[in-house]
């Protein structure tokens, strides 16, 4: 594993070899989409490009490249559709700026600090707006983000980092406000007298399966994609003398002119050159049922935690402990990632016990509203495997390695998908297509020869053990 600024799980590299086939169910799963085990007709020719992965990314590559040209496209999953680290997040979609500024200013320095700021910034934005023009309801509510603190140097410290970006990036500093007032924090808020101190910023919540669903399965049914699910890519046969890539898999093998690696934390196992620079972490989450089944009562009165679906929560205990949660329209909650506790694998068999122990008791700590017992609402309880990178952001753009000539990379989100996998796969499929990236894309997500080797070095400095471990536990 990595040696990512993350740091909570034991380090080490890690190969996550191929998702397992049985997983732990998900709640966004409660009602699979018709096509979620679609078979096409197996390619038989050579296609033009094949993509490795049915997330976000997978499904926002496979809609940029088919949009505006008709490119043969192949889309591939070990799994059913959405099956991997998407359909299984918290449906959250919150920025992070103030909370990385001081580490990406040190990492990139200030201008690139800048751009990854402003290109998470517009996440929430160019999705909303995408779901809208292909007409997809996938449930998204526009909510005031709290980014709630229970430590207070790191509170000091947030404000301090917020302050710093006000003067290098004032139009986004400006959409946060700071909020003190123990009497507001508790009664408005809901949030318990530990709480010290409040940020806000613009959010939303979603149910990410069906959205990642709905334009996948348009595609399907408009014949633009060939989707192939429960098929496992096993290797890759790549020369630069040849024309094609051939990908090989448990049900056979197809030919490609451009390959895209979107499986985000397995991708270390098809590409072992990435493997050191890429974790493959166990995270964990869990909903809670509504308390009532009336449909007149508000959702505050179904909640299980008495909260207003107008907020969202980012829970903060310490500089790298922290919670989020979101109210969904209906009472019920999800909330998820619990820090303590992480493992370093690839396994979502099965769930972590001090990360669940968190989960059932956080909220008689954290919310002012929570009643005693209200973890006896939990109706389904669900892993994850998410992507931390040694530099903290995704690797995107064609491989630079040696038989690799027609090989991709669209991934490693650092946990933090929701705000940065829609719009790098599309600069990804744009440069497929032969156009530039955008002019705001961070060019520090790109995957180069240079960024490799300095990912090396400090890892090297760092003194991270180099060796191989089976990432299932």
């Amino acid at each position: 594993m990595s040696g990512s600024p993350e740091g909570i799980y034991e380090p080490g590299v890690v190969d996550p070899q191929t998702p397992l086939p049985n997983y732990t169910s998900p709640y966004w799963h409660i009602s699979p989409h018709r096509h979620a085990n679609h078979q096409s007709i197996w390619p038989a020719d050579v296609v033009d490009v094949l993509i490795i992965g049915s997330g976000v990314s997978g499904m926002t590559l496979a809609r940029t490249l088919t949009k505006d040209s008709s490119p043969n496209v192949v889309l591939v999953d070990s799994r059913q559709l959405c099956a991997g680290a998407t359909g299984r997040n918290g449906g959250h979609i919150k920025t992070m700026t103030f909370a990385m500024w001081s580490e990406r200013k040190s990492i990139f320095g200030i201008e690139e600090a800048i751009r990854i700021s402003l290109f998470e910034d517009s996440h929430l934005e160019a999705m909303h707006r995408t779901m809208k023009e292909d007409g997809i309801d996938a449930d998204l509510v526009l909510t005031n983000g709290l980014e709630a603190y229970y430590d207070k140097p790191s509170f000091e410290r947030a404000i301090k980092a917020l302050d710093e970006m006000c003067a290098h990036i004032p139009r986004l500093a400006e959409k946060h406000k700071v909020y003190t007032d123990p009497a507001y924090i508790q009664q408005e808020m809901k949030l318990s007298s530990r709480c010290v101190g409040v940020i806000s910023v613009p959010s939303a919540s979603v149910w990410p399966y069906k959205w990642i669903t709905g334009v996948l399965g348009q595609l399907i049914d408009k014949q633009k994609l060939n989707v192939q699910t429960n098929t496992t890519v096993t290797s890759i046969s790549d020369e630069d003398t040849f024309e094609y890539a051939i990908v090989r898999t448990n049900r056979g093998d197809i030919r490609a002119r451009h390959v895209v690696h979107a499986q985000n934390a397995w991708i270390g196992h098809l590409l072992p050159e990435l493997r050191p620079f890429v974790s493959p972490v166990r995270v964990n989450v869990v909903h809670f049922g509504a308390v009532s089944n009336d449909e007149s009562a508000s959702v505050a009165s179904k909640s299980p935690f008495k909260l207003d679906s107008k907020y969202s929560l980012w829970l903060r205990y310490g500089e790298k402990d922290y919670d989020y949660l979101i109210q969904r329209g209906d009472g019920g909650l999800v909330v998820g990632r619990a820090c303590t506790g992480r493992k370093a694998t690839s396994d979502d068999s099965q769930t972590d016990i001090q990360p669940m122990q968190h989960l059932r008791g956080f909220a008689e700590e954290t919310l002012a509203s929570a009643p005693a017992g209200s973890s006896s609402h939990i109706d389904r309880a669900w892993s994850g495997i998410v992507a931390f990178t040694q530099d903290g952001v995704p690797f995107a753009g064609r491989l630079p390695f040696a038989g690799r000539k027609h090989q991709w990379v669209c991934g490693a989100y650092h946990a933090t998908g929701m705000i940065k996998a829609f719009r790098t796969s599309q600069n990804v499929a744009a440069m497929i297509l032969g156009e530039r990236p955008s002019q705001d894309f961070p060019r520090s997500m790109l995957v180069t020869e240079e960024r490799i080797r300095g990912l090396q070095r400090s890892l090297d400095v760092g003194g991270y053990p180099i060796h191989v471990q089976k990432s299932r536990m």
